[in-house]
């Protein structure tokens, strides 16, 4: 086993890090398990070109892999960052 059954909950591996669910608050950790971005949001999904889109209380914004908001949480609704 490479990634201990800690998390309530996952999503796929992107750009290295994935989103992963505990007691109800998401946050990131890479390919060892080892948590990179705190469990500190109401929902996670997977980075796309460098950015995340978080949701912290009711609205969305967008990180980077750090765990730095680039776009603050102002948005009702967000999904995958992409650049046309």
């Amino acid at each position: 086993m490479v990634i201990p059954l800690d998390f309530d909950n996952a999503r796929n591996f992107s750009e290295g890090l994935a989103a992963v669910e505990k007691n109800k608050v998401w946050g990131y950790i890479d390919k060892t398990g080892k948590v990179v971005i705190p469990f500190n949001f109401t929902m996670a999904l997977p980075f796309s070109n460098g950015l995340a889109a978080v949701k912290f209380g009711i609205f969305w914004g967008f990180i980077d892999s750090r765990g730095t908001y680039v776009v603050q949480s102002r948005f009702k609704n967000a999904s995958g960052f992409s650049v046309p």
